[in-house]
């Protein structure tokens, strides 16, 4: 199966960045800076890599490892969340991890020159607005939709955020479909989800 995990850092300074996206590249994984429209924590770097196991403890290794190459190299780790296809529905009710609450998430990429208009066409929806500032264009936005209760309502708020997005001509660039199943600080998207 595949595992797409994130590590989350407190937030960087300048300086940091660099050495963040160095070790980053020296350990094969993706950087991103992380910029919520709204909520508690705005800024939430994060380390994003994939493993391919049947074995979750296989990842666990893994996340461990890359988190103390940062923390042996001042980074503070603040959050773990993993993720795997969403069609793995199976996992919603029977969790992989003991305790855990999984959660459908939908990440759509867009590209808008108007940030404040594509706000407005998500507002009242379940879309929620963020970027990763390492990207060099600026108008790419990704709109994300979470749910914890129903797979339907899952797919239906995806739905909607499609058709609102297709009737303002704002063309969807890249879509994900996940089912997070570990998130260590779910609280860190208050304000924003």
């Amino acid at each position: 199966m595949e595992f797409e995990f994130h590590v989350t850092l407190s937030d960087l300074s300048q300086q940091e960045k660099q050495t963040f996206i160095r070790i980053c590249e020296e350990e094969n994984v993706k950087p991103v800076l992380i910029e919520l429209d709204q909520g508690e924590h705005i800024h939430q770097p994060m380390i994003t890599g994939i493993v391919h196991s049947e074995d979750f403890q296989d990842v666990q290794r893994i996340i461990e490892e890359i988190s103390i190459t940062f923390r042996n190299n001042g980074f503070t780790v603040v959050r773990t969340k993993v993720e795997i296809p969403a069609k793995e529905e199976r996992f919603f009710k029977q969790p992989i991890v003991p305790h855990s609450r999984p959660y459908f998430e939908w990440h759509g990429k867009v590209q808008v020159e108007d940030v404040n208009r594509l706000k407005h066409i998500c507002a009242g929806t379940e879309g929620h607005i963020s970027r990763n500032s390492l990207h060099k264009n600026g108008s790419i936005r990704f709109v994300t939709v979470r749910e914890y209760e129903h797979a339907d309502h899952f797919y239906r708020s995806v739905e909607e955020i499609h058709n609102i997005l297709q009737s303002n001509q704002i063309e969807l660039i890249k879509q994900q479909y996940e089912l997070c199943i570990y998130d260590t600080r779910e609280e860190l998207d208050r304000g924003w989800i």
